[in-house]
């Protein structure tokens, strides 16, 4: 990259602050996305259509972003809880349990849409498909659709 530790060290403290403030800037942003894109729409069904797309769009976007989230997912006590883009996708599906929108359990909901997502991602990266972005995007809302709905 071409920066020397010693310049990196005078902006952090420490590896755990270099640890906390990717964090705290990919949970940020893709927060941000879920606020800004998914929670506005009407229907839960466009909701739930709309987050695979930004989960999706922004997994091939930002490969090493949604690497690092996925890997150190573990470091979330690093962010205030309310950032954590998982705690706003459960809340929506909770919401969504309350209304009788979805009759699965809201953890339930979750992990099926972050799991899915997660290994359709995986398997692009390890070439184990080569079927274009969107058509990928496209099946997997039709599935995880007839999933929650």
């Amino acid at each position: 990259m071409g920066i020397t530790e010693g310049a990196i060290y005078r902006h952090f403290s420490s590896k755990e602050d270099i640890i906390r403030h990717l964090t705290k800037g990919i949970t940020e942003e893709l927060s941000r996305l879920i606020v800004v894109e998914v929670l506005p729409q009407k229907t839960f069904r466009e909701r739930i259509t709309k987050l695979v797309e930004v989960l999706m769009v922004y997994a091939f976007t930002n490969p090493d972003n949604f690497r690092y989230l996925t890997v150190y997912h573990i470091l979330r006590e690093e962010v205030p809880q309310e950032d954590l883009p998982g705690r706003r996708i459960l809340e929506m599906f909770k919401t969504a349990y309350r209304r009788g929108e979805t009759d699965l359990l809201p953890e339930v909901a979750l992990s099926i849409v972050i799991g899915s997502v997660d290994r359709i991602f995986i398997l692009r990266e390890i070439g184990l498909t080569t079927v274009p972005e969107d058509e990928l995007i496209e099946s997997l809302k039709k599935a995880i659709l007839k999933a929650l709905t």
